[in-house]
């Protein structure tokens, strides 16, 4: 007996890339905070700051200044982690990442 088609709601829904060319771009250099409540993702993308230098400090200081704050549901948070995966794998081919054996 053959099956019945899948009823097109529990398809995902097939979708079309379309750019859009006015859209800025933001740069960040680190991300500050995640987090995760269950229902949606949030992410802080930060970009580093540095204060004037100060001749009688031990060491330089700055700020984190956010940039960007990212929130994410469920689906777009697996298909970011997913994503993600796929770079660094091809990162790794190309030597980028290294990784260490672990120990123990």
């Amino acid at each position: 007996m053959a099956k019945a088609p899948a009823p097109t709601s529990d398809l995902p829904m097939a979708l079309r890339y379309e750019d859009r060319l006015d859209l800025v771009e933001t740069f960040a250099d680190n991300v500050q905070r995640m987090s995760f409540d269950g229902r949606t993702m949030r992410i802080e993308f930060c970009v580093r700051r540095a204060d004037e230098p100060d001749p009688k400090a031990r060491r330089k200081t700055g700020r984190a200044v956010p940039v960007v704050r990212l929130v994410l549901d469920l689906e777009g948070a697996v298909d970011l982690f997913n994503k993600i995966n796929s770079l660094q794998a091809a990162m790794q081919n190309l030597g980028v990442i290294k990784t260490e054996p672990r120990k123990g």
